[in-house]
């Protein structure tokens, strides 16, 4: 499950420098999503409320403009689910 957790993340992050409709701020908050959830990976207690926040803040922002990058967003959500974090 972590395997396909990171290479779902690094599609993700492939997908964020690709789309060119994302202003720096969401570019940024979405980066630093990615890179919490990458971190949280390496650490024995993970701050789920802190990624689950980030994830469905990022998952409202990009909704409706961006439904690739959401839909990326809730698989990491469900990974993240079903290893309990």
């Amino acid at each position: 499950m972590r395997t396909e957790l990171e290479k779902t993340l690094d599609q993700l992050h492939l997908q964020l420098q690709d789309v060119s409709e994302l202003d720096e701020d969401e570019r940024e908050q979405l980066r630093e999503t990615i890179a919490k959830i990458k971190s949280s990976l390496d650490e024995s207690e993970v701050n789920s409320h802190s990624l689950a926040t980030g994830l469905q803040t990022a998952t409202q922002s990009f909704s409706d403009t961006h439904p690739k990058l959401t839909e990326n967003l809730g698989r990491v959500a469900d990974m993240l689910s079903q290893m309990g974090i």
